[in-house]
């Protein structure tokens, strides 16, 4: 079986993986800001405006879970090509290289934003 159908056949796992971390990072982010705001709420009768700095860099952090991923079907699929063509090793570990140097600078941006927001916002 052909890597790329090893994944589409475990792709539901994936995004189920996926998508429950993201439930536990966002509840983890959130829960102490709100139980926080409850306490200010009830402490004093001025409500202030809700910072939601913390909410944005979870959410920031989460997304480099999408350039793991790519950089993972990447590297199976060089792999992969690499093992019926190995005369081309080299075309395509360059291109391989390229390709996880865009998914690895993405996946800093993203960090780079939510510590942004942790420290500046």
């Amino acid at each position: 079986m052909h890597v790329a159908a090893q994944f589409t056949a475990k792709l539901p796992i994936y995004l189920l993986v996926a998508l429950g971390l993201a439930v536990v990072a966002l509840v983890m982010i959130v829960s102490p800001t709100l139980a926080q705001e409850a306490a200010e709420a009830t402490s004093t009768a001025a409500a202030e405006p809700v910072d939601l700095a913390p909410l944005g860099a979870g959410l920031a952090a989460i997304s480099i879970i999408g350039p793991g991923i790519g950089i993972g079907i990447l590297a199976g699929m060089a792999a992969s090509a690499i093992g019926r063509n190995p005369d081309a090793s080299g075309e395509i570990r360059g291109v391989a290289v390229l390709m996880a140097a865009f998914a690895e600078g993405l996946g800093i941006i993203a960090l780079v934003v939510a510590l942004a927001l942790v420290f500046v916002g």
